[in-house]
């Protein structure tokens, strides 16, 4: 690609008659390369050299990439994109990346190898209408080196493309399926019509013709919820095709080459990459990016209903250093002091709170079940109570002012209340250095101006007032003897003596 000089040589010998052989000998260049460029427009010529530009831009992360696909062999471009934007916060078009990565896999032989699969179209389906559910399952490497399996059930709207997914380590049995099914209502914020999945063991018992069987937690959840349930027959991929493409964007994209850290760190990484990535990235056979497709589905999503499974399993809750909890993604404060005393706790969602008890049952605290996800929920109870001490310190200054700038202070505690404590602090040293009168005086100025900081006081003390002057006292050595005074040495018979009269 040459730059925008040569571009404009080429258009310039082109509007005064030259032709392309001509141009190609006057500018000592290929001919190929003039062809390439005389009927280009300027806005074309703008948008490629954007585009170079952008793939110039990859250079400099040319080692890190390269690093990547030799470690990780089943890298997609895709993903190099994402971890693009998640570890350097670059915002370049995938399709940029995509020619960068393949010109450093033809560069460096770096071979890469797809197993593609082929799925039938089918028609697009309404609003609110059908939600699919599958399962997956990866190996990663945890960070101390060792390799976990994850299993995941994974969900996604026909209509949106709109994607949700629950991560654990043990294999999933029908109560955390159906745990599992009411995050995703919450999350999606309303219920399908339809649920389709795979003929698994914990939702089916037997096929029997027909006549479907479910598992007796699953048949109860079928029946809370009202929902219509359609099981894929063996060797039917085309009927669940966009959950399927959703299992593999997730190993592939997501999971690929991720270090495991715990359930709770994988599952909110998850929903960041959701933001990120999963639900934000245009898709390939809609054209359209899922979350905003969904604002629409939304409104066509049946009301979610207040049920919880009925399992008499206890859920255990670590607790972290900051003294809260995790539960479907959010966090939950716990009184100060409770992780050093406790590091588990057991946790019972019903009737939208959600109780703490230790994991003997003793109740420790209760909170509201929040409706989004990725906040804290904080009970004014469980912080440090600094009211009482700054009270003390306020009240402390305004003695020392004889009570004549209450005002003035409490306006302070309340425009900075952050600093209160230093601003008080500050005042009390220009008290000692400037003296009563004099820092009064400076608050009266400072009220008329509405300055209302202490650094004004110091400032105006600065130019106008005399700090007070300290006497030092100090030890002068006496050289004169006449000044030296010696006492007399008395011979301890005396103190004998004396002692003995006293007797």
């Amino acid at each position: 690609m040459k730059g925008f000089k040569m571009y404009k040589q080429i258009q310039q010998l082109k509007e005064i008659g030259f032709t392309r052989s001509r141009t190609a000998k006057q500018l000592n260049i290929n001919r190929e390369t003039v062809t390439r460029y005389w009927n280009m427009t300027a806005d074309e010529f703008a948008k490629q050299l954007y585009s170079i530009n952008r793939e110039l831009l990859l250079s400099n992360y040319e080692e890190i990439i390269i690093n990547w696909l030799k470690q990780y062999p089943t890298m997609t471009a895709a993903q190099v994109c994402d971890w693009l934007k998640e570890h350097y916060k670059e915002d370049i078009k995938e399709r940029t990346v995509s020619r960068y990565v393949k010109g450093l896999r033809e560069e460096y032989n770096l071979k890469k190898s797809n197993h593609p699969r082929d799925y039938e179209a089918v028609e697009e389906l309404p609003m609110g209408q059908q939600l699919q559910v599958d399962f997956g399952e990866k190996w990663m490497q945890s960070i101390d080196g060792q390799r976990v399996k994850i299993r995941f059930a994974a969900f996604v709207l026909a209509h949106a493309r709109y994607k949700w997914a629950f991560f654990q380590t043990r294999p999933f049995t029908t109560s955390d399926l159906v745990s599992s099914c009411h995050e995703c209502f919450r999350y999606i914020g309303g219920m399908p019509l339809e649920v389709v999945f795979d003929q698994d063991s914990i939702v089916s018992v037997s096929e029997n013709y027909g006549d479907i069987i479910h598992t007796f937690e699953f048949e109860k959840f079928r029946q809370e919820c009202n929902l219509k349930v359609y099981l894929c027959r063996a060797a039917d991929p085309e009927s669940k095709g966009k959950i399927e493409n959703v299992v593999k964007f997730i190993k592939y994209n997501f999971l690929e080459n991720r270090l495991f850290a715990d359930e709770e760190v994988l599952n909110s990484s998850f929903l960041k990459w959701l933001d990120r990535t999963g639900n934000a990235k245009i898709h390939g056979t809609t054209k359209k990016i899922p979350a905003k497709v969904f604002e629409d589905e939304r409104e066509h999503l049946r009301p979610l209903l207040d049920i919880r499974s009925n399992s008499d399993v206890t859920i255990y809750r670590n607790v972290r250093k900051d003294n809260t909890i995790v539960y479907d993604s959010n966090r939950y404060s716990l009184p100060l002091g409770t992780y050093n005393n406790q590091k588990e706790v057991s946790i019972e969602a019903k009737s939208e709170k959600l109780t703490i008890m230790t994991v003997f049952g003793e109740f420790i605290c209760e909170h509201p079940i929040a409706t989004g996800r990725g906040q804290l929920i904080k009970s004014t109870s469980h912080t440090r109570d600094t009211t009482d001490s700054m009270d003390k310190a306020q009240t402390t200054v305004d003695e020392l002012l004889l009570f004549k700038a209450t005002d003035f202070l409490q306006t302070i505690r309340t425009e900075k209340a952050r600093y209160a404590r230093d601003q008080f602090r500050l005042l009390q040293t220009l008290c000692d250095n400037y003296g009563i009168d004099d820092v009064l005086n400076a608050i009266k100025y400072c009220e008329v101006s509405k300055l209302f900081g202490i650094t004004y006081v110091k400032d105006f003390l600065e130019h106008s007032a005399k700090p007070k002057q300290v006497i030092v006292l100090n030890t002068i050595p006496v050289s004169n003897n006449k000044y030296h005074v010696t006492t007399e040495k008395r011979s301890l018979d005396v103190y004998a003596k004396a002692g003995s009269s006293h007797e």
